[in-house]
């Protein structure tokens, strides 16, 4: 009884903590920042970290601000143009400079949302 109680209350902190997902849908790459939502009655900002895997002249941080009571944020990068191979995406609370990161595999570089006609 004493181990099961212990792995549940291993896994209830993880349950609850913040997390970034990112996908990639309709030429664009979308990452949303997943707060934990007992933490959501002050403001928030946070920075996201676009990190390429080969250009760093392709890497970006873009900062927000999180308004009490919400539970998520997303940034979104164009599929078209982004250097190939497995991209980081670290976001960092600036109040505790804590983070969470995800990473994601381009494995295209379509580049026809740019062409003219």
């Amino acid at each position: 009884m004493k181990r099961l109680y212990l792995s549940l209350l291993l896994l209830v902190p993880s349950l609850h903590a913040d997390k970034v997902q990112c996908e990639i849908r309709s030429e664009k790459i979308y990452c949303t920042y997943i707060l934990d939502r007992s933490d959501t009655y002050k403001e928030r900002a946070v920075a996201f970290h676009w990190l390429s895997p080969r250009s760093p002249e392709d890497d970006r941080i873009r900062h927000f601000r999180i308004p009490p009571g919400y539970g998520s944020v997303y940034d979104y990068r164009f599929l078209p143009g982004r250097a190939k191979g497995k991209w980081r995406v670290v976001v960092v609370n600036a109040e505790n400079n804590q983070s969470v990161e995800t990473t994601f595999d381009i494995n295209t570089t379509d580049e026809t949302i740019f062409e003219e006609d």
